[in-house]
């Protein structure tokens, strides 16, 4: 296996542990609010967050997104397809940094939020899923950055993928 290849198997498996870690931490809250309010919909008058206005929603579906991605892009190394998932990645670490960074505020009462977007309230930041979610997509994004480059070094891959880039006239082929 090539280092590139290795980068991109180590990128979809630090994206499977994040991916795991979120939905581990999210199903039971879903489970939770379900059985204690018999509906996820109810978004009034609740004492424990709802999991569909948490940030744990978003940061475990974003998880999934770039699991799926990363594993595409591992089975047909494509520069481009790295890239925007470095993209999607960063987005994560800016999400789940700004997610931290709200919970370190209401944890040490530097302001109060009209809604609270954490699933973990009254908990020490450090301990919360969105600062591991934080580790995992940081990580994530590292390994992405090391992978674009190496890709960039491939021979014969286009920035598309692998052969001619779309719209390259091919022998045999017949245009219409």
């Amino acid at each position: 296996m090539t280092r590139t290849r290795k980068l991109l198997a180590a990128q979809s498996l630090v994206l499977l542990g994040g991916a795991m870690f979120a939905w581990s931490k999210l199903v039971p809250q879903i489970t939770h609010f379900q059985a204690m309010y018999g509906t996820l919909f109810r978004f009034s008058e609740i004492a424990i967050p709802n999991p569909l206005l948490t940030a744990c929603l978003y940061g475990s579906t974003a998880f999934l997104v770039a699991l799926v991605w990363s594993l595409s892009v591992f089975q047909k190394p494509s520069l481009a397809s790295e890239r925007w998932l470095r993209n999607l990645l960063l987005f994560g670490v800016v999400f789940a940094g700004s997610v931290v960074f709200s919970e370190f505020a209401a944890y040490y009462k530097w302001f109060t939020a009209a809604v609270s977007v954490t699933c973990s309230p009254g908990v020490a930041p450090l301990e919360t899923p969105c600062f591991y979610g934080l580790i995992f997509f940081s990580l994530a994004f590292l390994v992405s950055i090391f992978a674009a480059r190496h890709l960039k070094r491939v021979p014969g891959l286009s920035e598309r993928g692998e052969g001619e880039a779309p719209g390259a006239r091919q022998a045999g082929t017949i245009e219409g």
